[in-house]
């Protein structure tokens, strides 16, 4: 097989036998399937068969179409002249032909033949706008392209771009209404309005080409009512999806290794969920990592036949730089593998809504959504500006709005619904890798409204790729060319509208701001507005002022049964006070006082088991969060249900251990007092340790001494005691001896012998008679 064969940039791409993938080939030029090399991005390159007669015409239209880009037109990329050969290279549009879509079918829903004529009408509104640049048979020049599971896309590839105005009749506006009524009465006749009907496909095709045919700049406004009258004729509901017969072809598709060979090349790493392909996203299936069992998506890399091998290593790169700590805003390339000649790569699912899923639900932004969603975006672009991954295509598709929520969670669609100002706090992720979806063209690139730049910019996420991005969150741009009216606001969007217009103008002066100015001029016009919005008037009651339209700092937040506070009647507008203080968009809260309380998100949706209310201007997906049944088992929830015996026994313990400790630190506890031994009464003969110290009295000296022998018994009287407490036995007795002199008789007692005693047993024996106790 011959190498493919390259002219400039561009790779020109081959199919499995060796040969060029030819797109048009007419009297005129032919169109070839080639590879962007610094880009990464499939492209049409046409080659005109004749050399220029008019090369002023011909820049000029060309010129044109670079700086007047839209969603629905393939972008204008690269014009010039090779060797006396004029060419120009636009962007790939990866669907099927309209006049071959039409002519493999046989009846066509009548649904589907709306859809497709309103698109194309469209499409041709948009080619006109730009001037006289649609071609003689615009069935081959356009290209149908299925982007939701119920809807198709109408785009436009190729365009007319040679000075041939002799040949091109006037567009005659009755010529263009008698077609457009043919078609109308065609659709409604055949029961087009009726979801289940079919029509003949070779009669539509028919009629829509002479309709075509005869469009052009000078019937705009007839377009555009005959595209408005089109979708009266659509039924408001659609069930199922389009049948697999009336399906569009990808491009590519077929230049590409089944996914049969891609699952069986991956069958030990990842397990495949399912081989059903989405034609709305053709190139990728859902699958599970064996091991770690993280869903991902499965896409292959394209070979180098129909590739550049820069694209390998350009994923390896990301395989490695995604997965940094300081990379967390991009998405993770979890697997880069090859074998059998087929390589695949591995992405981690993004838990999160796309910008092309909001906008597709909501159509359009206020300004101050717009703003929070540009500056997270702003740190994702600096992580990518750091990570040297040579990305040049970020795609609404490839931004991510991340809530905790997984996408098929019900919250996620209700939050579809909501404003941005009342969604939790989210992060931004963007997928900064190439993938087939973003090579082939699907999706709406931000920088088609972008014109060329003389220089090479620093960065390709300036000012201005932030500037068309807003542009379609505004809905000032639609991929589907329908700009749809907002409601209020209108000198405030107005302003914006010039803004974003001045930095768009900045890139063909080669002169793109820096993000951050851009996002400060953006606050600034906000903050004035905001400013300068009248007070809505009191209310009759007094007690409760307007709310601001202005956005305001969020309070910290407070739990749910906390009792709002009362704000004051706001102030005459034009005082000082009146005057909201400058503060940073990027908080994210509504208009709010600051002394009102807020609710915390997941206080509303976990603390909030249904026992509390939900405040009353909570939106829809926190009431059903708070209204929600316990996600614990019954088991292990606590019950409320407390015996009151267990109550009492508690407390009445709890009190004797909390007078026990008061008592103790107090000195007055019972086990804290000291008690002196008591005497008790001797009844039983006089032993030793059993009689009682009497105490000292002197003795006169005529007194006589009484024997040892006749001492009396001592009798104790003992004192009032508690029971509880034992008494200690006294101490042994002491026995007083005589004495020889006042000296010594002072001196305390002795048990020495008195004489005549054999021992102290028979001294301390009782006496036979006793003498009696003396009187007391």
């Amino acid at each position: 097989m011959s190498e493919p064969s390259q002219f400039r940039h561009y790779q020109i791409v081959q199919d499995a036998d060796g040969n060029n993938v030819e797109l048009v080939r007419n009297s005129e030029q032919v169109a070839v399937l080639a590879f962007d090399v610094q880009r990464l991005e499939y492209v049409h390159c046409h080659v005109l068969l004749e050399p220029l007669s008019n090369r002023a015409s011909f820049e000029e239209s060309c010129k044109a179409l670079q700086k007047n880009g839209h969603p629905a037109l393939a972008r204008m990329i690269e014009f010039g002249e090779d060797e006396g050969n004029p060419f120009y290279i636009t962007s790939n549009v990866d669907g099927e032909a309209l006049r071959t879509y039409l002519a493999r079918q046989q009846d066509i829903p009548g649904w589907l033949a709306i859809m497709i004529a309103g698109r194309a009408i469209e499409t041709v509104v948009a080619v006109c706008e730009r001037g006289e640049f649609l071609t003689e048979s615009p069935l081959d020049s356009f290209r149908v392209v299925q982007t939701a599971p119920q809807a198709v896309q109408v785009l436009a590839a190729d365009f007319r771009v040679l000075d041939n105005s002799a040949g091109k009749k006037r567009a005659l506006k009755t010529s263009f209404e008698k077609q457009a009524k043919f078609l109308r009465t065609f659709l409604v006749e055949q029961g087009g309005t009726l979801p289940d009907h079919m029509l003949a496909a070779a009669d539509f095709a028919e009629l829509l080409a002479a309709c075509l045919s005869s469009a052009g700049v000078g019937v705009i406004a007839a377009m555009r009512e005959l595209r408005t009258s089109l979708q009266k004729l659509a039924p408001e509901q659609l069930s199922g999806e389009i049948p697999t017969a009336q399906k569009p072809r990808a491009l590519l598709a077929p230049l590409l290794a089944s996914y049969q060979e891609v699952a069986r090349g991956l069958v030990n790493l990842v397990r495949i969920q399912s081989q059903r392909l989405d034609m709305a996203n053709p190139y990728s299936m859902r699958g599970t990592l064996t091991k770690t069992g993280r869903s991902v998506l499965i896409e292959q890399v394209p070979p180098s036949r129909i590739a550049h091998p820069r694209v390998k290593d350009v994923d390896d790169a990301a395989f490695k730089i995604t997965k940094q700590r300081d990379n967390s805003s991009l998405i993770t390339l979890a697997l880069v593998n090859e074998s059998e000649d087929i390589t695949c790569l591995a992405e981690e699912i993004a838990e999160g809504i796309s910008l092309a899923e909001l906008m597709r639900e909501r159509h359009c932004l206020e300004v101050q959504e717009a703003y929070l969603v540009l500056a997270g975006l702003d740190t994702a672009l600096t992580q990518l500006d750091n990570s040297t991954l040579p990305a040049s295509k970020l795609r609404l598709e490839d931004i991510f709005l991340l809530t905790g929520f997984a996408r098929e969670d019900s919250r996620s669609t209700k939050l579809l619904v909501s404003k941005l100002n009342e969604w939790p706090a989210f992060n931004i992720i963007v997928r900064a890798h190439p993938t087939l979806a973003s090579m082939s063209g699907r999706g709406t690139d931000p920088a088609v409204l972008l014109p060329p730049a003389r220089g090479t910019p620093t960065t390709a996420w300036h000012a201005g790729w932030l500037a068309a991005l807003c542009k379609f969150l505004l809905g000032l741009e639609s991929p589907l060319g329908i700009r749809p009216d907002p409601e209020g606001g209108a000198r405030e969007r107005e302003t914006v509208a010039r803004l974003l217009d001045d930095e768009i103008a900045k890139v063909g002066e080669s002169k793109p701001a820096q993000r951050s100015d851009f996002l400060a001029r953006y606050a600034r016009i906000i903050q004035h507005y905001d400013l300068v919005k009248p007070n809505e008037p009191v209310r009759g009651g007094g007690t409760e002022p307007a709310v601001g339209h202005g956005l305001q700092p969020r309070p910290k937040t407070v739990p749910v049964t906390r009792t709002a506070v009362r704000r004051e009647i706001s102030v005459p507008l034009g005082s000082e006070s009146s005057r909201s203080t400058t503060v940073a968009l990027t908080s994210g809260g509504a208009a709010r006082g600051a002394d009102e309380p807020t609710i915390g998100f997941a206080e509303l949706l976990f603390r909030n088991g249904g026992s509390e209310p939900s405040p009353p201007d909570a939106p829809d997906w926190a009431r059903a969060a708070a209204s929600a049944p316990p996600t614990m088992p019954a088991h292990l929830m606590v019950r409320e249900d407390v015996p009151i015996w267990l109550k009492a026994a508690v407390f009445l313990s709890g009190s004797m251990v909390i007078g026990a400790m008061c008592a103790h630190l107090n000195g007055s506890a019972l086990w804290q007092k000291k008690h002196t031994p008591a005497p008790v009464e001797v009844n039983a003969p006089y032993q030793p340790g059993s009689a009682a110290v009497a105490p000292y009295k002197p003795v006169p000296a005529h007194a006589p001494v009484p024997p040892p022998a006749s001492v009396p018994k001592a009798i104790a009287v003992e004192p009032d005691a508690p029971k509880a407490i034992p008494v200690s036995p006294a101490p042994p007795p002491v026995v007083a001896a005589p004495a020889g002199n006042d000296a010594e008789r002072g001196r305390g007692v002795s048990l020495t012998l008195p004489p005549g005693a054999r021992g102290l047993r028979e001294q301390l024996a009782p006496a036979p008679n006793p003498p009696a106790a003396p009187p007391r």
